[in-house]
């Protein structure tokens, strides 16, 4: 059996690989936390949504200070918009800004209950944040909205992992791979979950599997998928252990609504 002390670093690489969307992640410096959802000072020219379709355009090219500008105009523009707020979640998370992070999904879901990429988002917050039965009751929820959304349901797993619930984790990486089988992180998950099982050919053939089409929304998953396999395969010296990932955090538009 595989202590905590290994899964520990391993599963914050897991859960911290994305959220839902597919932008590059954030480099260089975040700006300091202000505060949640801070509303510019004066009243915007052009309306709500041209002021999204900027932000959502500089948010893809990673230039975080006018993402954050054009969503707080948009926000002051329509104080309903729920896409608004959940643009300003993703910047606050990719600026490690957690706590704003959360109170922008969660007035993204006042505004809109059933917005599930929000809910799957504010479980990763809670998660980076340390609060990992919070993150488990918002992804659950998430997936009360969207039952077969595949990064859910593999986020979802890496919890069930973390608390050893090794069945609950199979069953949802099993549907999350049924879901979408071309899902890297999916294969690192079921990696990981055979090890803990001592499944060891399985474990191979699933860290085989996400070398082959990964790696996902973190490169650096490759290197530590080799790791694993060499440890697997007896490469690698008695107790190899994969390093902690650098955590990067990926988002932009709601899966099964119309892109921003």
């Amino acid at each position: 059996m595989i202590q905590a002390r290994w899964m520990q670093p391993t599963l914050i690489f897991l859960i911290a690989a994305f959220l839902i969307g597919c932008s590059a992640p954030a480099t260089g410096t975040a700006p300091a936390a202000t505060g949640s959802a801070v509303l510019a000072p004066s009243v915007p020219g052009g309306d709500g949504a041209g002021h999204l379709s900027a932000a959502d355009a500089a948010l893809k090219r990673n230039d975080l200070s006018t993402a954050l500008k054009e969503y707080q105009d948009a926000a002051t523009l329509d104080p309903r918009s729920a896409q608004a707020q959940f643009g300003l979640g993703n910047v606050y998370v990719r600026q490690s800004r957690f706590p704003d992070a959360e109170k922008a999904y969660r007035a993204a879901l006042a505004m809109n209950p059933g917005m599930a990429a929000a809910q799957t988002n504010l479980g990763v917050v809670y998660y980076q944040m340390g609060q990992l039965g919070k993150a488990a009751e918002a992804l659950a929820a998430a997936l009360e909205l969207d039952p077969n959304d595949a990064k859910t349901l593999y986020l979802l797993a890496v919890i069930r992992l973390q608390e050893n619930k090794l069945p609950d984790a199979e069953q949802l990486l099993v549907k999350a791979q049924a879901a979408d089988s071309s899902l890297p992180e999916v294969y690192y998950g079921l990696g990981v979950l055979y090890r803990l099982k001592g499944q060891k050919q399985d474990a191979i053939n699933a860290f085989e599997r996400f070398l082959a089409i990964g790696p996902g929304q973190d490169p650096s998953a490759l290197d530590h998928a080799r790791l694993e396999l060499e440890s697997l395969k007896g490469k690698a010296g008695a107790g190899g252990q994969p390093a902690a990932a650098t955590v990067s955090i990926d988002s932009s538009a709601i899966p099964a609504t119309p892109s921003p």
